[in-house]
């Protein structure tokens, strides 16, 4: 039985609990109960079981710190070859460091200007730098925004749409989990920082692990209840795809084990708490009259009063934006899809066979894909400017800046929900004027 005086506390707990730095004190009270207070909770206790509750919450915590610790990150990184001579410092760090050796230096003296190269004297510890530098890209905006689309007009949109709602329902919660605990990154020294481009965001839980356990767990789900595939071949492959990704926030020395799990367990729960709803929320957000006014309503509140509040530099609540953007803009294409009757239901049901393609097939896959990248290319290019320009007037600013914490947001907002607005309803329908359409796409609503 526990009691809690106040929210600040529960908050505390939490923190303290996550961070493994909980003080766990006996207090002893005349009427024979001990009381075991602990991040603002009160723990009411037996005298026989006090003792043994205090040295299992020990216990876990040391788990905790131990999964935390960067050592365990340096101690991968230098089984992998990383060293001190991966990073070439710019001319401005080589000025601030004058005087040190280079692997005394602390991430404060690199920035994203420092030049990162593979180490040349092992083949080996070359092939792991490309391998897991690659695998680190698999979590990018760059890779899904080139990703989505062309499985999108290409592949599958069924597949695509239920995996990306999960996905960025993972990447919601990682993001706000983000902003909530802001967790440094691992030290450095000891770690090795390779990467420098997302030092601004906390570093629990880790979007990467988040996003490389719902997406290929979610597509091999779907592939093996919608095609004639075995399990055997796609199980493997999500779990390569997973563990690769996760080791590279290793290697770059941005992550440590403890913010890797628990940017998996992150996705392992909500794939479990919403799976008995994907299919009907699809079939929902096509067909319901009303379900464009409640999406965009929902996504709204995601993106403000039901976010927690950013701390200055962190990027993490304008990538939790891009990501509701895009798929409320994707919600509202299908819903538009299916009323203008573009796209209606198929007369045949799974499982479907798996067609190789032709030459001409991946020839008009190759078209497809160049003709929607450079249209959605153009799209982001301009509206961004324009975006900024009308929302900096908005909000009263004398210039354009984009940079402004309101006029940020907006404008992310306006400009990724037109994105996957395009993705299913604008570049298909241009597809068709050119006849490079996918016949099944405008049978792909269930």
């Amino acid at each position: 039985m526990f009691t809690c005086y106040c929210q600040a506390c529960r908050r505390g707990f939490y923190l303290h609990l996550f961070k493994g730095i909980v003080d766990i004190t006996p207090v002893f009270r005349k009427s024979g109960f001990d009381a075991i207070t602990g991040g603002g909770w009160l723990f009411w206790a037996s005298p026989g079981t006090q003792t043994q509750l205090s040295i299992q919450i020990h216990k876990k915590m040391n788990v905790v710190k131990k999964l935390n610790d960067p050592n365990l990150t340096a101690k991968f990184q230098q089984y992998c070859g990383v060293s001190s001579k991966n990073v070439e410092n710019c001319d401005e760090c080589q000025k601030n460091s004058k005087g040190r050796d280079n692997k005394d230096l602390k991430t404060g003296d690199r920035c994203a200007d420092c030049r990162v190269t593979a180490p040349r004297s092992n083949t080996r510890h070359a092939l792991l730098f490309y391998l897991f530098s690659y695998a680190s890209s698999l979590g990018n905006e760059v890779f899904y925004l080139l990703f989505y689309p062309y499985c999108v007009w290409n592949v599958d949109s069924v597949l695509i749409r239920r995996t990306a709602l999960v996905w960025s329902l993972c990447m919601y919660v990682g993001q706000a989990g983000k902003d909530l605990l802001w967790w440094p990154r691992p030290a450095s020294p000891p770690v090795i920082r390779l990467e420098t481009e997302f030092l601004q965001e906390s570093s629990m839980p880790s979007t990467h692990a988040a996003s490389a356990t719902s997406i290929p767990f979610m597509l091999a789900y779907y592939l093996y209840d919608r095609y004639q595939i075995s399990p055997y071949l796609l199980l493997p492959a999500a779990v390569v795809w997973c563990s690769l990704v996760c080791l590279s926030r290793l290697y770059l020395g941005v992550h440590t084990i403890l913010d890797l799990l628990c940017g998996i367990l992150i996705s392992i729960l909500v794939m479990v708490v919403t799976s008995p709803f994907w299919e009907d929320f699809d079939w929902y957000q096509q067909t319901h009259p009303f379900a464009p006014f409640v999406v965009l309503t929902t996504a709204i509140a995601m993106c403000t009063v039901l976010y927690p509040k950013s701390k200055d530099g962190s990027c993490s609540h304008g990538d939790a934006v891009q990501i509701v953007a895009v798929l409320t803009g994707v919600s509202i294409g299908s819903w538009l899809n299916f009323h203008f009757q573009f796209t209606s239901t198929n007369d045949h049901s799974g499982p479907y066979d798996v067609i190789i393609p032709s030459v001409r097939d991946l020839a008009m896959q190759i078209l497809r894909f160049f003709v929607g990248v450079v249209i959605i290319g153009l799209l982001k290019v301009t509206l961004k400017e324009i975006t900024v320009r009308l929302f900096s007037k908005l909000f009263g600013l004398k210039v354009p800046n984009q940079e402004h914490p309101s006029v940020k947001l907006a404008y992310k907002f306006a400009v990724y929900g037109v994105i996957g607005f395009s993705v299913v309803f604008l570049v298909p329908f241009i597809h068709c004027m050119f006849g490079l359409e996918r016949e099944s796409y405008f049978k792909e609503v269930v």
